[in-house]
């Protein structure tokens, strides 16, 4: 075999793996996508419980001037309390990075309050595929003031 009939197959095989990589990754931002608009809707419906299962079992909520709500009953309990004075709340996803089992979506959030009052947040959420699907691990934002 030849050194240019080797290295026109290893192309091949780089471009057909950079395209699997690339359709994985466009499957993981649906999942995310998805699993956004299942926040949203779970949120805004008040059912802080059904939020809570968007979470693995050990997932943590990491919100600021918080202690850290580990696990989906402290999660469950975290949202509850936060929904109170929210009427809206959007996601914005940035970019979503993926490794194995594991992807990285960072992005804004704007929440309007019942008294029309918005506030515009960042976040990074770790999600991480348990039992086949993609769900919130580490969930962590600040002001984006």
């Amino acid at each position: 075999m030849s050194r240019g009939s080797i290295l026109v197959r290893a192309a091949l095989v780089l471009a057909v793996g950079l395209s699997a990589a690339t359709a994985r990754g466009e499957d993981v931002r649906k999942a995310i996508d998805a699993g956004n608009a299942a926040f949203r809707a779970a949120f805004l419906a008040g059912d802080a419980q059904r939020v809570s299962e968007l979470y693995t079992t050990d997932a943590e909520v990491i919100a600021p001037g918080s202690p850290i709500a580990r696990g989906r009953t402290a999660i469950a309990a975290f949202w509850k309390g936060a929904m109170g004075g929210v009427k809206d709340v959007s996601l914005e996803t940035r970019a979503v990075e993926t490794q194995g089992d594991l992807a990285v979506e960072d992005g804004t959030a704007k929440l309007t309050g019942a008294d029309g009052a918005v506030s515009a947040d960042r976040y990074v959420v770790v999600w991480k595929r348990e039992g086949g699907k993609w769900k919130l691990h580490r969930d962590i934002w600040n002001s984006g003031k």
